[in-house]
């Protein structure tokens, strides 16, 4: 569908005059002006991301890693073969972290990119599992943690 048409003032268009779909997809086509005006504005109920303390990675971003995201965001980073660049920025990325946290060889250790905290603390922990394993542990792995990640209930 064409865009809305410049109005001067979005907020007079009908499509606003309802409130967004919660449950199925709206009967007629939407103005892409209108669909994000309606996200952005339930967003605005949100609280302010500066100032959540109840996380702890940061949940500021500079403009540069801003203008990175946007120019990649249509990027599909499972598909290694059509974005191979991307693919190796991943590998130098783990090569990174694996000197970081001292790996006997950085350049031979596996990993991967994940999209949030909860996969990497999964993956994390899938890892100590693994080495418990490889270790000779028997019965049930003893992973002791606090209530940090959502995803250990799950």
């Amino acid at each position: 569908m064409p865009d809305a048409p410049d109005f001067d003032d979005l907020f007079a268009l009908p499509e606003l005059d309802a409130p967004a779909p919660r449950d199925r997809f709206p009967e007629k086509e939407t103005f892409s002006r209108v669909a994000y005006q309606m996200v952005h504005d339930e967003l605005l109920l949100d609280g302010v991301s500066r100032m959540n303390l109840a996380t702890f990675c940061t949940t500021w971003v500079d403009d540069e890693a801003r203008r990175l995201m946007n120019e990649s965001m249509d990027k599909n980073i499972v598909d290694k073969d059509e974005y191979p660049q991307t693919a190796e920025l991943e590998r130098r990325c783990v090569r990174m972290l694996a000197h970081l946290w001292h790996a006997p060889d950085p350049g031979t250790t596996l990993g991967t990119s994940t999209t949030g905290s909860s996969e990497a603390a999964m993956l994390g922990g899938l890892a100590a599992k693994f080495r418990w394993r490889k270790r000779g542990g028997s019965g049930i792995p003893n992973f002791v943690c606090g209530p940090v990640q959502v995803c250990w209930e799950k």
